[in-house]
């Protein structure tokens, strides 16, 4: 299995995850959201997988900032959310985790303990 994990590399959340991740085993991979070549068509996927409502984060402080026309446009409908979260990345939730089947945003301990191990 392999597993992988995308965020930033100063969140503390994400550098818990990846602690937990190592010491469960799991031998992560983890990528920084602008490494990835395909950003739109990796968060298209984890939306598929886990659903719009886990993978945009709502409450970030850059989504908060934003006039509420600019919000109102990119909560019209998934895609503008998608293309929103490709453009600026802080728009994801993270860490989003995967091991190819399970796609799981946030970290919550046991969350992940049920779905990777």
């Amino acid at each position: 299995m392999t597993f992988r994990i995308f965020g930033y590399p100063g969140c503390t959340t994400v550098k818990k995850a990846r602690e937990w991740a190592e010491a469960s085993g799991l031998d992560p991979q983890y990528a920084h959201f602008s490494a990835l070549e395909n950003l739109e068509e990796e968060i298209a996927a984890w939306v598929k997988a886990a659903g719009i409502d886990a993978v945009f984060n709502a409450r970030a402080q850059t989504f908060r900032k934003m006039p509420a026309e600019e919000q109102a446009a990119i909560v019209a409908d998934d895609a503008a959310k998608i293309a929103a979260m490709a453009a600026d990345p802080r728009l994801i939730k993270r860490p989003v985790a995967t091991d190819g089947r399970t796609v799981l945003t946030g970290f919550r301990q046991a969350d992940w303990e049920n779905a990777f191990l």
